[in-house]
């Protein structure tokens, strides 16, 4: 189960190795409603000390949002991205 990284304290996370993902959501430039999602894995990081868990706090500051999955050792960044596509539905509307 996903949690955001707020609500993930330290003692969670410690000692484990975690993959790091960045998903970036590309979003319709009329609705922005996703046109599509790329995932790609960033690195490989360990929790060992409270130092480790503030970097990752502070790496997570620049991304609209962070989940974590502790059971299946992931940590996705999420990102919005508009490429000035359209869906064709939205063309209709215009």
């Amino acid at each position: 189960m996903k949690k955001s990284l707020s609500e993930v304290k330290f003692e969670e996370l410690k000692g484990k190795s975690f993959e790091l993902i960045l998903v970036v959501e590309m979003l319709c430039e009329v609705c922005e409603k996703a046109l599509g999602v790329r995932e790609k894995l960033l690195r490989r990081i360990q929790i060992l000390s409270r130092e480790d868990y503030q970097n990752l706090l502070n790496r997570a500051t620049v991304h609209d949002r962070v989940e974590v999955d502790v059971e299946n050792g992931r940590i996705h960044f999420y990102d919005h991205n508009f490429p000035g596509d359209v869906h064709p539905e939205c063309i209709e509307k215009l």
